[in-house]
């Protein structure tokens, strides 16, 4: 919530559902020994890392977010933003507890309960954010805007902020809260749980950076289309951009993988290659390359670390970088579904939390 003085605790950090079969074993709210459960799960449709919430407070987490209608992932990184799991918190500006409440909507919406109680503000978290996503919902149909963030920027603001100004108010605070809440619960608590149940080095055993040297540019998720080129992706990013300071670095193969697509010059991609790991659950595509650079051809099997060509600037590009995607699953056609996400052959997910679970972010 928006307070004066407060400063939020939130890390530098920024849905695919996978089976996980490792269990963790966790404290329970109250105290003592719970059973262990699934570091893995699914709340809401989507992916839940319980393995990351600390002091068995997962299952509270969960049960919020059924009563909100929102993933748990984002409770769990709201949390962190707002108390750092500090439940005896307290701000100057008279917020308190795991949630960081003031007083007037912690009377609306604790359920008589302790603000300083763990379970009782999760609980109460849960039933603010179902309201404000209730609240604002005309605003989302209204706006095509994403709900999720619309009630998290509620909740930092206020409803109202939000209503006048039918979106995301323009405040920093409120903005960076958003983004950073959605990185953090993308990253932390949701899609990195199945990332280690993709193996992309089968030959090798080894993972590698798609451009290695390169500094990160851009990341997974909705952006406004760079001027100066088309919107294809109608405002969405569906992958993650890396670029070398100085020369042009060298593309290499982040996992083992047959080449399905090696193309020059095509379209908005450019210069491309795109690869299919060899247990067949992950396409990656490599964007933008250097004309006549391409060091592989269709039909080849390379392993983790081979060179594919020269990072460039063709295609629907503004300058000079390597736009990295990845899939889940391999296209039929590769000449078409690792190459418009819309076609629903492959899903596109986002390869950062893949990328760092295998270590090379």
């Amino acid at each position: 919530m928006r307070k004066a003085g407060l400063f939020l605790l939130i890390p530098a950090l920024p849905i695919l559902i996978v089976s996980c079969l490792l269990l963790v074993a966790v404290l329970s709210v109250g105290g003592g020994t719970a059973p262990a459960q699934a570091a893995c799960t699914s709340v809401n449709g989507k992916s839940f890392n319980q393995e990351q919430i600390p002091n068995g407070w997962g299952a509270a987490v969960a049960k919020a977010a059924k009563t909100a209608g929102v993933p748990a992932s984002v409770l769990a990184a709201q949390l962190e933003a707002e108390s750092g799991w500090n439940p005896n918190a307290k701000s100057p500006g008279g917020a308190s507890g795991l949630a960081q409440f003031m007083p007037g909507t912690w009377e609306s919406y604790g359920g008589g309960g302790d603000v300083l109680n763990p379970a009782h503000a999760i609980a109460a978290q849960g039933r603010y954010m179902g309201a404000l996503v209730k609240q604002l919902l005309p605003v989302a149909k209204n706006t095509g805007q994403d709900i999720i963030r619309l009630a998290l920027a509620g909740y930092n603001a206020g409803p109202g902020a939000v209503q006048a100004a039918k979106g995301i108010p323009a405040f920093a605070e409120t903005r960076d809260y958003v983004d950073k809440i959605m990185r953090t619960a993308q990253e932390k608590y949701g899609d990195s749980c199945p990332a280690s149940g993709f193996e992309i080095g089968a030959l090798t055993g080894k993972s590698s950076h798609p451009l290695p040297g390169s500094t990160f540019t851009s990341g997974y998720g909705p952006r406004p289309t760079p001027a100066g080129t088309l919107n294809i992706g109608g405002n969405f990013h569906y992958g993650i951009d890396f670029a070398t300071p100085g020369a042009a670095g060298t593309v290499v193969a982040v996992m083992d993988m047959k080449i399905v697509i090696a193309h020059e010059l095509q379209s908005s991609s450019g210069t491309w290659v795109a690869g299919v790991s060899l247990d067949g659950k992950l396409t990656a595509t490599y964007s933008h390359m250097e004309a006549g650079s391409l060091r592989v051809k269709e039909g080849d099997t390379v392993s983790a670390g081979t060179p594919l060509g020269t990072e460039g600037a063709t295609g629907n590009v503004t300058g000079r970088h390597l736009h990295f995607e990845m899939y889940q699953g391999a296209p039929k056609d590769p000449r078409l579904g690792a190459v418009d996400p819309k076609l629903g052959e492959v899903k596109p997910i986002d390869p950062t939390p893949i990328l760092k679970g295998k270590g090379v972010l």
